[in-house]
This record gives structure tokens, sequence and C-alpha cells, in this order.
């Protein structure tokens, strides 16, 4: 079975890792997949080599390229028709796939989370696009509190990894430097430049009480996967991005999120409706499953 994860988020690491959770989740289960990822031009892109999930990255693509007329032309129908996939599954950009989504020979999953209900009718100078749910063999909402204009299915929070494969706090601790002492909080962000700086303000003050703050921001190296460290600490201060908030929540870990404008999304909801909500299965795993079964 070919997979192809397309995704033409820009914002952070979030959209190639949403990817990897699902590759991940495929070797898991220990089905027969070749798995590979579509993107637009991200420096992120190094972490599916680090997987060894091979990944084309392609210009970003507007109207102008992706209408009825053009698409054929297009860097992103190109390397959809030449990867040949049995399954594709598109995250959140529905709209790039619109003109030719329905004669891909290919079955198709729309994997959305919490996202502004107006994402799925809009128009461009030349058209109205609308969010047509027949044209999807799955559609799939990977997120609580909230819903979609049209029937979808739920599953839970999807993370890249299930909590026996990460490192057991001692040497989590031991690999980072910590003592056993040591209070250890993880300041991570790993979205747009300057939010981390911006959160650090308000959260310096860790140190002058005594925390050791260990900082990562996947633009200039940082922790990746960041969960694998998990349980070396005490406290995480994150951005409230969809990966970061739900593998805290999923690891239970005391955590303080920062909210950050995003085009899509609204992270601020994210964290009043959802700090509370508990999960025990990855819902990359409910995801392959529903995939296997098509």
């Amino acid at each position: 079975m070919r997979v192809l994860f397309y995704t033409g988020g820009l914002s952070g690491s979030g959209h190639v890792t949403r990817g990897l959770t699902l590759v991940n989740a495929f070797r898991r289960s220990g089905a027969a997949a070749d798995f590979s990822i579509l993107s637009v031009h991200t420096e992120y892109g190094r972490f599916a080599e680090a997987f060894g999930v091979p990944i084309e990255q392609i210009p970003p693509e507007d109207e102008t390229a992706l209408g009825p007329d053009r698409y054929r032309d297009s860097a992103l129908f190109r390397a959809i028709e030449s990867s040949k996939p049995d399954v594709l599954v598109a995250d959140i950009h529905w709209f790039a796939l619109d003109s030719f989504l329905r004669d891909l020979p290919c079955k198709k999953v729309f994997l959305t989370r919490q996202i502004d209900p107006r994402t799925f009718r809009f128009r461009t100078p030349d058209r109205e696009l609308v969010f047509r749910p027949e044209d999807w063999d799955l559609v799939l909402r990977s997120e609580p509190g909230f819903d979609l204009p049209f029937p979808s299915e739920s599953v839970e929070p999807l993370v890249l990894r299930n909590r026996d494969e990460i490192l057991p706090a001692e040497a989590a601790r031991a690999d980072l430097g910590l003592g056993p002492e040591d209070r250890a909080c993880l300041f991570a962000f790993s979205g747009r430049t300057g939010e981390g700086a911006e959160a650090w303000k308000s959260f310096s003050y860790l140190e002058e009480e005594g925390w050791t703050v260990v900082r990562s921001d996947n633009r200039e190296g940082g922790l990746f996967p960041a969960m694998d460290w998990y349980n070396a600490f005490d406290l995480v201060v994150c951005g409230a991005g969809y990966n970061q908030f739900w593998e805290a929540r999923y690891l239970r870990k005391e955590a303080y999120f920062v909210p950050f404008p995003r085009r899509f999304e609204d992270q601020a909801r994210r964290i009043a409706l959802c700090s509370d909500y508990e999960f025990e299965e990855n819902g990359a795993d409910q995801v392959v499953r529903r995939i296997l079964a098509l």
C-alpha cells in the first residue's frame, strides 16, 4: 500500500510532524505501507528524513496554478500523479486539491482538527470553493471540543509516540545532563520566529526560582521529537499548537500553554476547552485502522 500524506502548512514544524504520527502508527500496526510526505517547502523536511521517510517539497501555489483549467501543470498535481498513491491523506489543506481530487484514482482521507468553519467555503477571484465531503472516503476530525458543518468521524488527538515508546525518566535526564534532584522544566516553542523569545519574558522567573530550564526551538536544532524526553521534566512550558498541546495532555504533564494567533485555529480556545481532556489511545493508531479498513 502506497500512502501519501499531503500538507500545505508553513507556520511551524507541526504539519510535517502530523505526518510522522501516522508513520509511527503504520509501523506499530505491522502493515506493509510505503509512506511518503508531500509538503510545501519548509525547513522542517529534515525531520521526515531523520525518520527515514521520503519527503518531496514543492513551492506554494495558489489558484493561478491550481485552478480547473491550469492544475495539470502545477507542481502539486504532478507530484501526486507521479507518486501514484493508493491512499492520499490530506491534512487540512483540502482547497489546493479541489480542482482534481475527484479524478484521482486513489482512496482519499481528509484529516482535520479545530478549524475555522469559514475554511470550508470561500471565494477566490475566479470561483467559490466549497468543501464536498462526498469526494472523500474518510473525513476525520482529530480534536475534541469542535464539530464540522458536514458528516465526519471523530478520532482522538494524534501524537508522535505512544507512552511506552519514550525514554524513561532516568535515561532522559541522563541524556540531557540533568541531575536526579533538579527541578527540570522544558521550555519549547517551535512555531513562528520570535514566539519563544516573547513567551520567555513571562517565564524567565523560573530560573530565579531554582528551575533548571531546557530551552528548545526546532528552528535552531532543539529537541526532536521533544516528546522523547518528556519524562525528564516536572513542568512543560510550550505553545498551544496542536502537537505540543496534545503531547503534553497525552503524557499528563503539568504544563503552561501560551497561545499565539494562527490563520486557521484558535489556540486560546483549545486551552479553554481541552485543558482537562484525557485520552488513553493515540488517535494516530485509530486513523491507521480506518485507513487499512478502506
